[in-house]
């Protein structure tokens, strides 16, 4: 292993908005083709106490955040996705991204949800997101359980998640004219 899993420091909060926007730049190239801006607007939401980090060479590669019943590990103001984005465009993702990654988590207290886990592709492959994967349930033995949720069409991850053993619980459809889902797994330790 070549690279270093950490929590996270305030001082990593531009690099851990960077690593969000380039790990899931199919999806917020819909706002932006320019993730350097879909970074700023997460730079200033990030809840440094809820992510763990890895780091190569001093760079930041591979994030991890977690949620609970009382509190998430990211969010976005709607004035940074205005100014980032666009006006009509900064809406949109505003609303969007409040509804997946701001909303309070249901679950009980013994219950963490995996808000974000990305890998920065040039990185991926390597064992990061397992690594990310274990540090946290490691840190936290106060959880029973883990939840996360994957795209169905990101064949790779839901294998990746499987082999860690994570199970899937629930599908639910994405948007009606889309033939794809999202899938909820969850990972149990076993006593």
């Amino acid at each position: 292993m070549d690279y270093v899993v950490r929590k996270a420091r305030e001082s990593d909060n531009l690099f851990i908005a960077r690593t969000i926007a380039y790990s899931f730049q199919k999806i917020f190239s819909v706002f932006t083709k320019d993730m350097e801006r879909m970074a700023k607007v997460f730079e200033h939401g990030i809840a440094t106490d809820r992510f763990y980090v890895a780091e190569q060479n001093d760079e930041i590669i591979g994030v991890i955040a977690y949620g609970d019943c009382t509190g998430r590990g990211l969010k976005a103001a709607k004035d940074d996705c205005k100014k980032y984005l666009g006006f009509i465009r900064g809406l949109l993702a505003f609303r969007i991204i409040r509804s997946e990654l701001m909303r309070p988590h249901v679950y009980p207290a013994t219950t963490a949800y995996i808000d974000v886990l990305g890998v920065l592709p040039q990185a991926r492959g390597k064992g990061i997101a397992k690594e990310l994967l274990k540090e946290i349930i490691k840190d936290h033995p106060n959880y029973h359980e883990f939840i996360l949720d994957v795209d169905s069409i990101n064949t790779s991850a839901i294998k990746s998640y499987s082999d860690f053993g994570f199970v899937e619980f629930k599908r639910v459809p994405a948007v009606r004219f889309l033939k794809r889902c999202r899938i909820f797994m969850r990972y149990t330790e076993k006593a």
